[in-house]
């Protein structure tokens, strides 16, 4: 199983990095053929015998009624409200690419991957994935390659396959945390690969000039420090900051070569503006006029104005922030569920850690660190092909995480003596009642 998941994130990878997605019928691609045959060989899987363990309830669960509620909020739209310019088809597509497959992917990478030797290889598959990706944006934004639609912005920013520089600076700061972790882990020559894949992803989160993911990143950072504090000893947080500091410095000085000006103007004379929607690129004006339409019409301060609503309101620009994209189309049902599903994952990992192996430690907590910056970064910025690779992380992560945990011996009580071994007894007289 782990190999076919191998060769999904190879097909994610070709589709997002290279726009190649041939498919076995119009309209159907590979990665999504391949999606749904893992869904359907599980299934049949389980349904033959083998021993099958709901895991996670509280996951499924969340992902079951945000799922239902935006079919109920779509079903409402087509049915009763009928906006104007509401596109029936596109919606429902996006309904089941944006909800369902979310649901599908986390599921098939966590139950596809059964063992913790599957779990490491698909991690690995996915990092590696992710930063063959980064460096394809690299030399595409130095004029070495030009590979699909990946382009240099014309103000100089560097933009990925995923989408436009905010978008893909949140998607290579959820790399980093990821890829660091996994040269904390690793030994020998395998460390200094990934050492290398933390450094390119560093730069190339650097190059993307993004605002939002570098306030992440610092996020993640500082409030990951705080939950790991009972496990880190000051002299391994100043040794790693240190390390960390310096390698960041190397990078920026190289970085600032050919970034030097867009940095400065956009980090740090956009910074001291006085201008709250300049130093914002105009988000707070975006996200005041959402709110004040909700106002408007209170009862979508709890219901919201249903699936995909927002596109067809007379607003100029997409929301830029996740969650009020989700409170706005979804209500409060889908703002608490969309939060949960992230909160979720990191509580479980956070819990897990605590009782794992020391060889499973260092990636729970790069998942933990990665999420923490993903869901900082989704508050600036809207998101669509990142989250396919985020459930996928995720539910690869849980599977580690549900290892560490049925690693660990069960307690003894105080009531319940430790019973000596007994030896053989092929005749019945140990325990035998005596007349």
């Amino acid at each position: 199983m782990r190999f076919v998941l191998a060769i999904l994130t190879l097909f994610l990878t070709l589709s997002s990095v290279f726009q190649w997605d041939p498919g076995p019928a119009p309209g159907v691609k590979i990665k999504n053929f391949l999606l749904y045959m893992l869904v359907m060989g599980l299934v049949f899987s389980y349904a033959n015998g083998r021993k099958f363990k709901i895991q996670l309830q509280s996951m499924n669960v969340t992902f079951i009624v945000l799922i239902a509620y935006s079919i109920f909020t779509y079903l409402a739209i087509v049915l009763f409200i009928d906006y104007p310019r509401y596109d029936v088809l596109i919606s429902a597509f996006d309904l089941k690419n944006r909800a369902v497959d979310y649901m599908l992917f986390f599921l098939v990478f966590f139950y596809g991957t059964r063992s913790e030797k599957d779990a490491t290889f698909v991690l690995k598959c996915l990092l590696l994935s992710w930063i063959v990706s980064h460096a394809v944006a690299v030399l595409d934004a130095f004029g070495y390659v030009q590979i699909g639609d990946i382009e240099r912005r014309s103000d100089g920013r560097v933009q990925g396959a995923v989408g436009e520089s905010n978008q893909y600076g949140a998607f290579v700061a959820l790399t980093l945390p990821g890829a660091v972790a996994m040269a904390l882990a690793s030994k020998g020559w395998r460390r200094w690969i990934w050492v290398a894949a933390s450094a390119l992803t560093a730069g190339t989160l650097l190059m993307t000039v993004s605002r939002g993911a570098f306030v992440a990143v610092f996020v993640a950072t500082v409030f990951g420090a705080y939950l790991f504090r009972r496990y880190l000893s000051l002299g391994k947080i100043f040794t790693w900051g240190l390390m960390a500091g310096g390698a960041l410095l190397v990078i920026l000085v190289i970085v600032s070569l050919s970034f030097g000006d867009l940095l400065y103007e956009r980090v740090v004379a956009d910074f001291s503006s006085k201008d709250m929607s300049s130093t914002s690129s105009g988000r707070t004006e975006i996200w005041s006029t959402a709110i004040a339409m909700m106002f408007q019409h209170p009862q979508t301060l709890l219901t919201g104005f249903g699936w995909n609503a927002y596109w067809i309101m007379p607003f100029r620009y997409s929301p830029h922030n996740y969650y009020l994209a989700q409170w706005f189309n979804l209500g409060l049902p889908g703002l608490i569920c969309s939060v949960l599903l992230l909160v979720i994952p990191v509580r479980t990992a956070l819990r897990s850690f605590a009782v794992a192996p020391d060889r499973l430690r260092m990636p729970l907590a790069g998942f933990v660190v990665a999420t923490i910056t993903y869901a900082t970064a989704t508050f600036f910025v809207d998101l669509y092909v990142p989250w396919i690779y985020f459930w996928a992380y995720a539910g690869v992560s849980m599977r580690l995480a549900m290892i560490a945990r049925e690693a660990v011996p069960e307690p003894v009580t105080a009531n319940q003596p430790v019973l000596a071994p007994q030896r053989g007894d092929p005749y019945g007289w140990i325990g035998a009642v005596r007349h």
